[in-house]
């Protein structure tokens, strides 16, 4: 059995609105560009974490692109964008967020600093027969992948089991010249059932997945080999050992 990629994102700012791509980089790091930065509350040095806290829970309204030229930028509203240390627009977030915000970026492993809180998990992979799954088991809610901020999106047919991608832990994913290894389940938290553009709040989304599938909803993959993907690419799993 074989998929395709159906989409691609990265979140050049943790837990703010990610970026769908045509092409995504991928280096032993994740995709490039991911999850660079982090927000904060300037008062306390909290970083956000909208799952978590309510006092955070509008920040997945602000927007974060990135670009090979020109690093990470930043949008109150998807159309005004600058720095992620422009006074005015960070001034716009605050007021958006409702905490005086502050960006600031993360470090690498091994090195002290502002640490992210995903390094342990490069790619974050969900399948559209998991999500068809939770529609099945969820009717009338919006089970948009926005909602679980996934890297790669891969179109996969429905089977037996309502999380194909739980089936491939331990094994190599091939995508075109990339190779991943699906490493841990992805536990998921209050985030997928906050408000974003175009996406009600749905508390009960939360619930259905900590009932159903023990609170894990997609996959973390390791990059074993690095390269770029696009829509459209073949997806193979490697047979399970024996």
């Amino acid at each position: 059995m074989s998929g395709s990629v159906a989409a691609l994102w990265r979140y050049p700012v943790s837990s703010m609105a990610g970026e769908r791509l045509e092409i995504a980089p991928l280096d032993a790091s994740g995709v490039v560009g991911d999850r660079l930065w982090g927000v904060v509350d300037a008062s306390s040095e909290r970083i956000a974490s909208p799952g978590r806290e309510k006092h955070f829970i509008e920040v997945p309204r602000g927007y974060a692109r990135w670009t090979a030229l020109d690093g990470a930028a930043i949008s109150a509203d998807g159309s005004t964008w600058a720095k992620p240390d422009d006074a005015v627009v960070i001034e716009r977030l605050s007021s958006l967020f409702g905490f005086p915000a502050q960006l600031k970026p993360f470090v690498r492993r091994g090195q002290e600093g502002f640490r992210p809180r995903y390094e342990h998990a490069p790619i974050h992979l969900l399948s559209t027969a998991a999500m068809r799954s939770l529609e099945r088991e969820m009717p009338g809610s919006i089970v948009d992948e926005r909602r679980f901020r996934p890297n790669i999106v891969v179109d996969w047919p429905d089977g037996e089991d309502p999380i194909p991608e739980n089936g491939w832990l331990g094994r190599e994913i091939r995508i075109g010249d990339v190779v991943l290894k699906g490493s841990i389940p992805c536990g998921r938290c209050g985030f997928i059932t906050i408000a974003q553009d175009g996406i009600p709040l749905d508390v009960e989304l939360l619930r259905t997945v900590v009932k159903r599938h023990n609170r894990n909803f997609g996959i973390y993959c390791d990059v074993l080999v690095p390269g770029e993907i696009k829509p459209g690419d073949t997806v193979t799993v490697a047979p399970a050992s024996a």
